[in-house]
């Protein structure tokens, strides 16, 4: 049989990979499906743009980020998937608790629940794929796990727009003996508690052994993970603007629902559906495109492979994704939105590739831990309210969602296009210099 490396076979190691996908697709649902129920929760909680904001990515992102350091530092040194199964039953468990809030500081506590459980899963998942494949074939794999990205976002909208119709529309209740009956307190039950399923799958599949470490010695400790970026600045600083401007445009997504609504009169679920549509198909080919080019232009010699399509998926995605939201109407917005996307999808895959090849084994939960805490958190604390800041205290007018939301992508991503410019030599030379201290 075929080996991913001398260890592992490689049936075991897609079907590891199998399963992390599957995990990081529910992480999504549960995470995104909020963005489709902004209005209704908004109207009954009785919010503003701000106030929603920040229930949104940044309650999320308060405990995902810095239970990621915790994490990222397990992940370094006990058993990566039964981490992940106490994380995906946490976040499970969350998602379903909030549809029980009735306040903005309930909601907000139930969302930080959320973050909790899946700061566990992309430092094991990556640490675990590096470990089953090459350096030469990385890129396949992770593009894979990416893909989560788009699935999930996408059956967030897609699922999530099916559930309210037929909630909304047959009048169905079957939380009412829980005293839930709001469509959008159903919605939360309804999408949080399936993903449970995955739990014995995890907890019986086999771990693989540690590999391309600089020592035999005992995996480095946080401060040591920290001098270690701190060392090789010239190298992280750039790549991790580079892949903040990518969260930076996910999470300002989050006004995607109730810009359509307010801008061309779109319904939810006629919004949610065409968007959890075009997030699919061009996330998915987002992030095969990232993962295929990393592998083609790494074998060809360019050590810098990675960070090049980080690169140019921004290069692209930067005038596209500001243009989108200034279209004359809800369909050509959607016609400029799916190039910026594929471009996305394939920076962000792209991303996570890159700072798996410039970072030893030893490091390497913990330095995806400080990644999302540094490129994920720009993202998630200012994505989402700086469009919303835009719209309630510049334009001071709810219809002018659409061009806060372009200024505001525009502007953090030509700082961190230039920024990642100033990067890729030293990236290059950084991957060269690991390549021949790393046993394998």
């Amino acid at each position: 049989m075929t080996r991913t490396d001398a260890t592992y076979p490689a049936l075991s190691a897609w079907y590891v990979v199998g399963l992390l996908t599957l995990a990081y697709i529910i992480s999504f649902i549960d995470r995104q499906i909020l963005s489709l129920l902004i209005e209704p929760i908004r109207r009954d909680l009785g919010l503003s743009d701000f106030q929603m904001a920040w229930i949104g990515p940044p309650a999320f992102a308060t405990c995902f980020l810095l239970f990621g350091l915790v994490f990222g530092r397990l992940a370094d040194r006990v058993g990566r998937l039964r981490l992940i199964a106490v994380g995906l039953t946490i976040w499970c468990v969350m998602t379903a608790a909030c549809a029980f809030a009735d306040s903005a500081v309930e909601m907000f506590i139930a969302r930080m629940g959320v973050g909790v459980g899946e700061a566990v899963l992309t430092p094991c998942a990556l640490s675990l794929i590096s470990d089953m494949f090459s350096r030469e074939r990385v890129g396949k794999p992770i593009g894979v796990y990416s893909s989560g990205v788009a699935l999930g976002s996408s059956m967030a909208f897609i699922l999530g727009s099916a559930i309210i119709l037929w909630l909304e529309g047959g009048g169905h209740d079957p939380f009412a003996g829980l005293g839930v009956t709001a469509a959008w307190r159903e919605t939360f039950l309804i999408v949080g508690l399936p993903g449970l399923v995955l739990l014995p799958l995890l907890l019986v599949a086999r771990e693989p052994e540690r590999r391309e470490r600089l020592t035999s010695g005992p995996q480095a400790s946080l401060r040591q993970t920290w001098q270690y970026l701190v060392d090789n600045r010239r190298v992280f600083v750039p790549l991790f603007f580079g892949k903040a401007a990518f969260n930076f445009i996910a999470y300002a997504q989050f006004w995607i629902v109730p810009m359509f609504e307010r801008t061309w009169g779109w319904s939810r679920v006629r919004t949610g559906t065409l968007w959890g549509t075009t997030l699919l198909v061009s996330g998915i080919v987002g992030v095969m495109l990232g993962g295929w080019l990393s592998d083609r232009w790494y074998r060809a010699g360019h050590r810098d492979a990675a960070l090049r399509a980080v690169w140019i998926a921004l290069l692209a995605t930067l005038p596209l994704h500001a243009l989108a939201p200034l279209m004359p109407t809800g369909e050509l917005a959607i016609a400029m939105f799916i190039p910026s996307l594929v471009a996305a999808g394939a920076g962000s895959a792209a991303g996570s590739i890159a700072t798996m090849l410039v970072t030893p084994n030893e490091y390497r939960g913990q330095m995806t831990a400080l990644s999302l805490l540094i490129a994920s958190g720009l993202g998630q604390f200012f994505g989402p309210t700086s469009v919303a800041g835009l719209t309630d205290f510049v334009f001071a007018d709810p219809g002018a969602l659409r061009y806060s939301l372009s200024l505001a992508v525009f502007g953090f991503s030509l700082v961190a296009f230039l920024v990642l410019t100033l990067g890729r030599r030293p990236y290059r030379e950084a991957v060269a210099e690991l390549e021949s201290k790393i046993t394998r």
